[in-house]
């Protein structure tokens, strides 16, 4: 069955693939390409915290079920029990591993909480802060206490009124649970400090200044206290009992703009609007939204094409982009981001923990081939941060593809040929890593240093991560704002507090790293805390901790009938289900 009879629609124009290099349009160019890495036939583009497998280029029309990842039990792609109404199909390459506010992590995880719960602010596309749930808020003049008019008139799903006392026990749950991304809060907010003035006002007295703290807001969910504490079990928090945790693990508390309608969490996820939202939905909002768990590309074409899925996600193959670019009802848009693809380099551990090892690498490696033919449509790198935001240090150094350059650094160093041998990890399967790590191997093979490959799944990638010793010598991750602020992307990667995540593979313990972060986020002054940030980038691109390989732009397949993506800097914010509505 065709996209068009399963969706009894006229077939419709529009616009095709953008930016897409013709490398992977021509067969024979492509072939010679991976041959030059010495291995034919590997799959195209995915991602660094996703389950993916190969493809291989050729069309199975016999798989057509939407896999659950991981190798867990598959289920049939069209049935989802929305007959009826309208329904928006996306794909995801992971699971969703718990819907829980307070521990939501990965892209998969904010992308289900974003839609079932409201954080006090929203950003915009430009990454602005914008009034949510809170409908104002002020600063005192010290720069330390925070004070959030809420909305009137919102309700949870459950109908119970969203009171500021409500805000406060989500700011307590999150602290005292420590997961996720809390310590985004623990290091400048004690909950004592968070009081509730009236019921829709609540205060937030930092303990020092902290110029982040309205960025960070945007992941903390609110959560319905009485829903809560009606399904806490016995716990370690009092009378607070576990905070429900097993029940949000499974059940939402919010009043974000859609409900939990079911949750199978090897196979897929399914949101239903919630009717008594505060903010009115577009004309042709998605009165339903099921989001599968499809690792193969073969699958993600054959949904595709024949209507039943929708939107595909981010990390498919290039030659699958290019084979859905081709159908009449189905297009591919190019989305410039600020994450990026690093190479992160454990700066702990011999012979990584040498800067001229770090260095030759870094000019060792031909980045125009793995921008331009591994992963076309990316853009270049200059240093530590994407260069579109607004305190990118443009006088950054980026190194290039200077293969006589980082021998010289080695032997000046005191190695020769053979003295050096490191580790290369990646998500396993996801054809874009495995195809930079063969290109990494063969560029150091140019320049003396032996490279081992060792593909790992997602999940053991962070494990090793949690240590240096365990920690391989260099590893592949993409990496992009979790909140609004070029914080998040100093702090989380590089400040010696929060070392042993995949975040920070680097473990760097630099103490002028540390201070330039700290005095950054004490700084209330734009100016003042822009110059801060450049002179960071000039002293991270000087250490060396990563390879800047590109700054991603990302694909998604739609459905020519359905618009309204909206890209914000902050992480899967970009996947508000109320921007999308059927034309």
């Amino acid at each position: 069955m065709s996209r068009e009879e399963y969706t009894q629609n006229d077939t419709r124009s529009g616009s095709k693939l953008g930016n897409v290099s013709d490398q992977f349009e021509d067969s024979n160019s492509r072939r010679t390409f991976l041959k030059a890495l010495g291995v034919t036939g590997i799959a195209g583009l995915a991602g660094c915290t996703g389950g993916g497998e190969s493809y291989d280029g050729e069309e199975n029309g016999d798989e057509t079920t939407a896999s659950s990842g991981g190798g867990e039990t598959e289920t049939e792609g069209s049935d989802d029990g929305t007959a009826g109404s309208s329904t928006l199909r996306m794909s995801a390459t992971q699971r969703f591993g718990t819907v829980d506010p307070a521990k939501g992590t990965d892209y998969t995880q904010v992308l289900a909480l974003v839609n079932l719960y409201d954080p006090l602010v929203f950003p915009d596309t430009e990454g602005n802060l914008k009034p949510h749930l809170a409908e104002d808020w002020t600063v005192s003049d010290d720069n330390k206490t925070y004070t959030f008019t809420l909305r009137e008139g919102v309700t949870f799903h459950s109908g119970n009124p969203v009171r500021a006392e409500d805000v406060k026990f989500s700011a307590e749950r999150f602290l005292d649970i420590n997961q996720g991304y809390s310590s985004l809060l623990g290091n400048v907010l004690s909950k004592e400090n968070v009081t509730v003035e009236d019921d829709r006002t609540v205060s937030f007295t930092l303990d020092r200044v902290h110029s982040p703290f309205l960025a960070t807001l945007v992941l903390l969910f609110v959560v319905d206290k009485k829903a809560v504490m009606d399904n806490a079990a016995d716990g370690d928090f009092g009378d607070r009992g576990d905070y429900a945790q097993d029940y949000l693990n499974n059940n939402d508390a919010g009043s974000g703009p859609y409900e939990l309608a079911g949750f199978e969490r090897q196979a897929q996820i399914s949101f239903s609007r919630y009717t008594d939202y505060w903010q009115p939905f577009k004309d042709g909002a998605y009165d339903n939204v099921v989001v599968k768990i499809i690792t193969k590309d073969p699958t993600v074409r054959s949904l595709m094409k024949t209507g039943e899925l929708d939107v595909s996600s981010q990390y498919q193959s290039e030659e699958t982009y290019q084979a859905l670019a081709k159908e009449d009802d189905i297009r591919v848009d190019s989305i410039p981001t600020v994450t990026m693809f690093y190479f992160k380099i454990n700066t702990q551990k011999s012979p990584t923990d040498d800067p001229a090892v770090r260095e030759a690498m870094a000019y060792g490696f031909d980045y125009e081939t793995a921008r331009n033919q591994i992963a076309p449509g990316s853009l270049p790198a200059q240093g530590p941060l994407a260069p579109s935001f607004g305190v990118h240090n443009d006088d950054i150094v980026q190194p290039t593809y200077d293969p006589e350059k980082a021998k010289q650094i080695l032997a000046d160093a005191g190695y020769e040929e053979g003295d050096i041998t490191v580790q290369n990890t990646y998500v396993k399967d996801f054809g874009l890593e495995e195809k930079m790590g063969l290109l990494f191997q063969q560029n150091m093979d140019e320049i003396g240093i032996n490279v081992e490959l060792n593909p790992q799944t997602w999940g053991t990638m962070t494990e090793l991560a949690t240590s240096v010793e365990k920690t391989p010598h260099v590893n592949q991750v993409f990496y992009g704002p979790v909140y609004p602020s070029p914080d998040t992307v100093f702090y989380n990667q590089y400040h010696s507090g929060t070392a042993s995540t995949w975040m920070s593979m680097e473990h760097l313990e630099d103490s002028k790293v540390d201070s330039l972060i700290d005095e950054a986020r004490s700084t209330v002054d734009p100016d003042t805390r822009g110059q801060l940030y450049a002179d960071l980038q000039d002293h991270l691109a000087n250490l060396y901790p990563d390879l800047f390989i590109f700054v991603q732009s990302k694909k998604h397949a739609f459905a020519e009938d359905v618009q309204g993506y909206t890209f914000r800097p902050s992480m899967s914010f970009d996947y508000w289900f109320p921007d999308f509505y059927q034309e």
